[in-house]
Order: structure tokens, then C-alpha cells, then sequence
């Protein structure tokens, strides 16, 4: 199994950004392959076909996803044409200040996290398909992105960012309004939404995340998507949360030297007061005591 590693590619640790304009030739072979950071791939033309999870998906023109770390994939070129695609590699720590306000949006929660797991359901269409108008749109940034990225510029990183941004708050909204399409003819079950929402949390957790925004990413109302998010893991929202925060929290005592504060601050917690409270209330003691009794 070939594994890519973020350090092949981004050449500066402090902007860990990549974008190609990849042909894949005809009958080639991309072997499968995983990596440990986000891809995001939009098809210009051509019709190869994507594997991932044992799955083989035919690729059109104006098809965009995202294929999260550790997820295995290939590719295999069209018989009878070349196929072009963006390739957009990045950490989600390129944007991590604009992350917390990026998350208010639930399309955006919905297309760039939860469809990549919601994709083990067989009745989950794995692209988005953008119309002509939405795919003129993006694909004016992806050149401009790829021209900077090229040519290296001054300040190069600063207009690849910003539009980038831009990017993600159109695609997440292309996804809002052509989830009908996306689900058709079926739909996933509440329990793979809550399903795909558990585990969200558990990767974000150090994100503020609200319970509107989550139920209305599942379509569902708060009261509705309350009951049946305590029926998955026996725990509110927020109990689970901070369950998942704790718990980062105490593999970052075990291994690492940080200040407690600072380590606080990491895992989502502003108030240092409030976090010693909750962890002692998860764990039985102190941070302090925790990391004193590591061993």
C-alpha cells in the first residue's frame, strides 16, 4: 500500500497547500494508494473511474469531492479519452483561525466532513455534480490558484487562501442547493446521519459546535436529532463532547510536557477553571494529578 505523507508536498510546514492540474492518461493506472492529508479532486473532463472503499464510481465533468486522510483510493483512465482533474492537497490547519466560522454553515459540515463517511452507505451518491453556472464559478479560482501556486509571487499564499475560502463557502453552498439531486433516489437513514455526526465530533471536538447547526446538517429538528443523537451514545451533545475533549486531553498529559493551560486552550477549552472541572468530573481528578499518575 503506497502512503503519501504532507511533507512530499508542502514545501513550507506554515502553508501546507498543494494544487495540480493532473491528466490522467488513457488505461492508466493510479495505483491504490491513502495519505495523510485532505485531497480535493474536481473533474475538468474525461471519464475515468475512481476506486475507493472497494467501490468503483465512473467520474464525469464538474464531479467534485473531497477524500479524507487514511481513506484508500486509485484511479483507472478511460479507454477512450484523457481525463483532467484538479487535485487539491491540504492540512486542515491551513485553516484553522477561519475553521470555527466556516463550521456555522451545515452544508459546509455536510460536504467536506460528513459525505466522506457517509459514503459507506451504498445509497449515497459520492459526488456532487455541479451545473454549468456553479462549475465556470469554481473552476475561474482553481486556475487562478493553480497560476499563483506555480509561479510563486509575492504574496502567492495570501490570494490562494483567501480564495480558496471562498471556494469552500461555494461549494458548500452548490452542495445546499443540489442535495435533492445528491440523494436521489435514496436517501440516508437518521442513523447514518447520526452515525456520520458521532463520529464528526469526535474528530472536532476543540471546535465549537452547536446543536442548531448539527441538527440542521441532518435535516432534522433539535428536539429530534437530541433524542436520537443520547439514543447512539447514551450522552448529550455536549456530554459527549466534552467526553471527547477529555480524552484528548489526557493523551496530551501522557505525551507531552505542554502546560495544562496551554493544552486546555488546544482541546477547546477557553476557561481554564471550567476545564479542570469537567476533566475532574470525567476522570476523577485534576490534570495536574493525571499527569503526576501517568505512569
Amino acid at each position: 500500500m503506497i502512503e503519501m505523507r504532507g511533507q512530499q508536498f508542502f514545501d513550507d510546514p506554515s502553508f501546507p497547500f498543494f494544487i495540480d492540474r493532473y491528466t490522467i492518461k488513457q488505461n492508466e493506472i493510479i495505483a491504490p494508494h491513502k495519505h495523510d492529508f485532505v485531497e480535493f479532486v474536481y473533474i475538468v473532463s474525461g471519464n475515468a473511474m475512481h476506486e475507493w472503499m472497494d467501490k468503483n464510481s465512473p467520474l464525469s465533468p464538474g464531479d467534485v469531492f473531497a477524500i479524507e486522510p487514511n481513506t484508500v483510493h486509485g484511479y483507472i483512465g478511460s479507454s477512450d479519452q484523457e481525463t483532467i482533474v484538479y487535485n487539491i492537497l491540504f492540512h486542515r490547519t491551513l485553516l484553522e483561525r477561519e475553521m470555527e466560522a466556516l463550521l456555522r454553515f451545515p452544508a459546509f459540515i455536510d460536504f467536506f466532513y460528513l459525505a466522506p463517511f457517509l459514503r459507506n452507505n451504498a445509497s449515497f451518491v459520492p459526488y456532487t455534480a455541479l451545473d454549468n453556472y456553479q462549475r465556470l464559478q469554481l473552476e475561474s479560482h482553481l486556475r487562478v490558484m493553480h497560476e499563483e501556486f506555480k509561479q510563486h509571487r509575492d504574496g502567492f499564499s495570501i490570494i490562494i487562501k483567501s480564495r480558496w475560502i471562498e471556494c469552500l463557502v461555494l461549494l458548500s453552498r452548490y452542495h445546499n442547493e443540489n442535495r435533492e439531486l445528491l440523494q436521489a433516489p435514496n436517501t440516508p437513514s437518521s442513523y447514518d446521519w447520526i452515525t456520520s455526526i458521532v463520529d464528526f465530533v469526535e474528530r472536532h471536538c476543540e471546535q465549537e459546535l452547536t446543536l442548531i447547526s448539527l441538527a440542521e446538517t441532518c435535516r432534522m429538528s433539535v428536539s429530534s436529532f437530541t433524542a436520537k443523537f443520547k439514543r447512539a451514545t447514551g450522552m448529550s451533545l455536549v456530554e459527549f463532547k466534552h467526553a471527547a475533549q477529555i480524552r484528548r486531553a489526557c493523551q496530551a498529559l501522557k505525551q507531552s510536557d505542554d502546560k495544562i493551560a496551554i493544552i486546555a486552550m488546544n482541546v477547546g477549552f477557553n476557561d481554564i477553571s471550567f476545564f479542570n472541572r469537567i476533566f475532574r468530573k470525567y476522570t476523577g481528578c485534576t490534570p495536574r494529578e493525571f499527569r503526576k499518575n501517568k505512569n
